[in-house]
């Protein structure tokens, strides 16, 4: 068995003090405690659920610098750049911000078929819509995660505008994009680029989360310039030792977990795969899968969301495909698990020991 993680898996947290102190020396952009200064009021967009961005401490340090700008604090709010996937509700905001935070400040949900403002086009014909308290609000600040992603080449910066708080129209029209993994020069990416550029995004946080999901590193600064001044130690961060030709491959997608086919489909994992070996999910997420309008298949009637592509099909080279899961849900996860007719479910590791057998395996993690 080898294991291959990615290299900031074990990186030490940052302090409260160290978050704060990150957040009041930005690049590129005046510092909030400046920059806000005679605003009325502020918006603070903040990833949703589907990611593992831990937001409270950062919102503290935001809230802090926002105050000390003299915008008063029954004037701030959040709402949770939720793009193409569903609205959350309290649970979800505790999770995000914690109780306090919760119960004092107006959070709301980016909701893609209401209230959003057109203000233009990209240069690739991409009509930008976005939602109006976002557009109307004084100063605007982002709090998200840094990750490889298939449609932009990482996730984070300018993404949390488009798709995060963009209307149904533009995520789908968006989603027609030329991208690629790590493809930082693609059309999807200037798009992002461009729609935070219209919105006006003041202020954006961007973080690196270690294997447990807390703050190894953060960004503080312009939106774009987050990722284009630390692309190679971000990149190194998130590389991992490729292990070829295995019997069996164990593959988990802990940051985005709600989505867990996308370790399978889009980090390579079924090209290390000898034919005729076999691949494992492992999938915890008590959540289930994303329900998700552009991706997602709402019914067996019906042709799902607006960009639904049927179901995923295991290459015919894979011969197993196990599906490794504490808490099923077999309508949702139809959208996310391959060979809907043949998976292999199990809620006990036992199960698939029992499947697989007793003879070696080279298997990679």
């Amino acid at each position: 068995v080898q294991v291959a993680s990615f290299q900031g898996e074990n990186a030490r947290t940052l302090t409260q003090e160290e978050i704060a102190a990150k957040i009041r020396r930005p690049t590129h952009v005046l510092p909030i405690h400046e920059g806000a200064r005679g605003c009325k009021d502020a918006i603070i967009i903040i990833d949703d659920i589907t990611r593992a961005t831990p937001i409270e401490p950062i919102a503290r340090a935001v809230i802090a610098e926002l105050e000390e700008a003299g915008v008063p604090r029954d004037s701030i709010r959040f709402m949770v750049a939720v793009g193409g996937h569903r609205a959350m509700c309290r649970e979800d905001f505790v999770r995000k911000l914690g109780p306090e935070l919760t119960q004092e400040f107006r959070i709301w949900s980016h909701n893609p078929f209401f209230n959003n403002v057109y203000l233009g086009k990209t240069t690739y014909q991409v009509p930008i819509e976005l939602n109006a308290d976002c557009v109307a609000a004084e100063y605007k600040v982002a709090i998200g995660a840094l990750f490889p992603h298939s449609s932009t080449g990482v996730g984070g910066g300018g993404k949390i505008i488009l798709p995060g708080v963009a209307s149904y129209e533009t995520i789908r029209r968006w989603h027609l994009n030329d991208s690629g993994m790590w493809n930082t020069e693609s059309q999807a990416r200037d798009s992002v680029v461009q729609a935070a550029e219209m919105l006006g995004l003041d202020f954006k946080v961007d973080v690196l989360l270690n294997g447990k999901g807390q703050i190894a590193e953060l960004y503080a600064g312009h939106y774009d310039k987050n990722f284009t001044d630390n692309e190679q130690e971000i990149r190194e961060f998130f590389r991992s030792r490729h292990i070829p030709d295995v019997d069996l491959a164990i593959a988990n997608n802990y940051f985005k977990p709600t989505e867990p086919n996308v370790a399978i489909v889009q980090m390579g994992i079924v090209e290390t795969v000898r034919p005729g070996g076999d691949v494992i999910l492992s999938y915890h997420s008590p959540q289930g899968c994303a329900c998700h309008y552009v991706w997602g298949k709402w019914g067996d009637c019906g042709i799902g969301g607006a960009l639904y592509r049927r179901q995923w099909r295991v290459p015919p080279t894979i011969n197993r495909f196990f599906v490794f899961a504490k808490y099923q849900d077999k309508g949702t996860s139809s959208s996310y698990h391959f060979n809907e007719e043949g998976n292999i479910f199990a809620d006990q590791w036992q199960d698939i020991l029992d499947q697989l057998g007793p003879e070696p395996r080279r298997v990679g993690v």
